[in-house]
């Protein structure tokens, strides 16, 4: 506002004030476009659910993990239900990515503590997006050689096939089941949204419904903004004349 004031009072720059709403606005503009048709944000690419059994203990000696096939680039995050047993375990959880086919290749690893495993939760695991991982397939796997059957940590299961693309994996058996899981891809909000748009029956599965909302909101927001702009220009000019 002191800025403002000092600008407002010099009849030279005072003149000039309008052109200096129309490089803020088309700042504004840009800054939307920006982080609506841009920048990438992780959002939901496959859901696997619901949950019915825990999966025995993850211990020395046991892996439990499973397959699946991305259906979007920049995989970015994969999100499991995982089990305490109610207690407060301490014991190392290491979780590795793996691409398949191809041969078997190490994509990403992370190593958590079992303190910060939530319980009957989905669990995060985030990481570098993978570039190209569309259609691709994709092993996840869990492993702790340091727990013990009282100090360990588990998955949830389906003890159902629902996910037909891909399998739990335990021991290096595959299995006729699946871990609940959900895996996330970095995309723009443009994107995801019409995504969400052609999901859609009737008026609103059409795509030039959600562009003219869009186009709507914007200006909305855009006059919003120029009354913002025109009400701290004339305080700040009501004060200088003061």
């Amino acid at each position: 506002m002191g800025f403002i004031k000092k600008v407002s009072s010099i009849p030279f720059i005072r003149m000039n004030l309008f052109g200096l709403k129309i490089i803020l606005i088309i700042i504004f503009i840009a800054g939307q476009v920006y982080f609506v048709c841009i920048h990438k944000y992780p959002t939901l690419d496959l859901e696997v659910y619901p949950n019915t059994h825990p999966s025995p203990p993850i211990i020395q000696g046991v892996t439990i993990g499973q397959t699946f096939i991305a259906q979007r680039n920049g995989l970015t995050k994969i999100e499991v239900m995982m089990g305490t047993y109610g207690r407060e375990n301490d014991k190392d959880v290491e979780f590795t990515l793996w691409e398949l086919n191809p041969g078997k290749k190490l994509v990403r690893k992370i190593i958590v503590n079992a303190r910060t495993i939530r319980n009957n939760l989905f669990n995060e695991f985030k990481f570098d997006p993978v570039p190209h991982s569309r259609g691709r397939k994709f092993y996840f796997q869990f492993s702790s050689p340091a727990s013990t059957k009282g100090n360990a940590v588990c998955c949830w299961l389906n003890k159902k096939d629902i996910y037909s693309a891909g399998e739990l994996v335990l021991n290096g058996q595959p299995q006729n089941s699946d871990i609940v899981f959900r895996t996330y891809a970095q995309r723009p909000i443009i994107k995801e949204l019409r995504t969400i748009v052609q999901n859609n029956w009737g008026i609103m599965g059409h795509f030039w419904v959600f562009i003219v909302v869009a186009i709507f909101f914007e200006l909305v927001q855009i006059g919003l903004f120029i009354w913002l702009l025109n009400w701290l220009f004339a305080s700040a000019k009501n004060r200088s004349g003061s």
